[in-house]
């Protein structure tokens, strides 16, 4: 390999990394949803913690993204936000994912 080779290489895994982060950051910012008046993050975590406390109560209390008490009174509501938000950034995340593969390979 020359020189021209490596450094052609070397801009191609910097071009791919740095697109994967803004991806990223994209697809967490997007994550972010308002729900009574409360900003949440549709992630894994927030999803697992509205699942135990529905199965446990009808209504409840939990902390948003900036620790201000927010009252769930519609569990299922709420979680079919999280979840369909956070599916739609995922989709994204993904398509870029096999795009950004896809150019690897080339």
């Amino acid at each position: 390999m020359d020189i021209g080779t490596l450094k052609n290489y070397s801009d191609l895994a910097h071009d791919l990394s740095q697109t994967k982060k803004n991806a990223l950051e994209k697809m967490r910012s997007r994550q972010i949803v308002a729900y009574n008046g409360r900003l949440f993050r549709a992630d894994a975590n927030t999803i697992n913690i509205v699942q135990t406390y529905k199965a446990h109560s009808k209504k409840f209390y939990m902390l948003d993204t900036n620790d201000n008490p927010c009252y769930i009174t519609d569990p299922d509501e709420f979680l079919r936000i999280l979840i369909e938000r956070n599916q739609e950034t995922l989709n994204s995340y993904h398509q870029l994912h096999e795009d950004l593969k896809n150019k690897r390979l080339k």
